[in-house]
């Protein structure tokens, strides 16, 4: 599939919703504890896979160490928002693209100045203390020495995402469906069709096209009309060259 069909696609649409992909987060830079390697680093550092740490038990259980992993490995590698990300941006100046949807907990679409996105498994950006509901930016996390303390009520403060375990809260599954339903164009951008996120939206899109960027092939692609394959950074921005 050439350019000049996805520019065509695009410039024919008039509410896209984006399904944002972890590795569009990877490729800015972000920690991704699903790729092998890092997940091996993981596990041969603290002794326990990335998904038991970063869990809500050892949220619970052994929050030194869970928080030793958030700031080294998370907080460590928040990433930049990258060019497929900026091109999203400018389609939602058009007002092409009506929303993002990600489960990426970097806050990317925010950082990139997007306005309109719904954030599945929150932002390590936005923290609240559980017992006193005092809300905290990133700084004072990225601050705090060991565990991070409120200085209100001395209970431990939490980061505002979806640990392994945890449910994502009805709110945002049921505002992630509305979008997709109003959706004309689907956009799928660093995941395959056999993605979580993509499953999950899927059933509620009802529109005229689906684009998918992925860098992988995969058997599921047949079920997209449009298809290209390669880095989602390489491939967007290539609707205004």
């Amino acid at each position: 599939m050439d350019l000049g069909t996805l520019r065509r696609e695009i410039r024919e649409s008039s509410h896209i919703v984006c399904l944002l992909g972890l590795s569009v987060a990877s490729d800015c830079g972000c920690f991704n504890y699903r790729d092998s390697d890092n997940a091996y680093a993981v596990e041969t550092k603290y002794g326990y896979s990335p998904e038991e740490i970063f869990s809500a038990q050892f949220f619970n259980t052994r929050p030194k160490m869970f928080f030793d992993y958030y700031h080294e490995d998370i907080l460590g590698k928040l990433g930049t928002p990258g060019p497929a990300l900026e091109t999203l941006r400018r389609l939602e100046d058009e007002r092409r693209v009506q929303s993002v949807i990600t489960r990426s907990i970097y806050g990317l679409p925010g950082r990139a100045g997007i306005r309109r996105y719904i954030e599945m498994h929150g932002s390590v950006y936005q923290n609240h203390c559980p017992h006193c509901g005092a809300k905290f930016p990133i700084e004072f996390m990225m601050q705090a020495e060991g565990i991070p303390l409120c200085p209100h009520c001395g209970s431990v403060v939490r980061p505002d995402i979806v640990l392994d375990g945890e449910m994502i809260p009805n709110s945002l599954v049921t505002a992630s469906a509305s979008e997709v339903e109003r959706a004309d164009t689907l956009l799928i951008l660093g995941c395959s069709m056999k993605a979580t996120l993509v499953r999950n939206a899927i059933s509620y899109f009802d529109g005229k096209r689906i684009i998918l960027i992925n860098e992988e092939e995969n058997s599921s692609d047949r079920a997209a009309d449009l298809v290209f394959h390669g880095k989602p950074r390489d491939i967007l921005p290539g609707i205004y060259t």
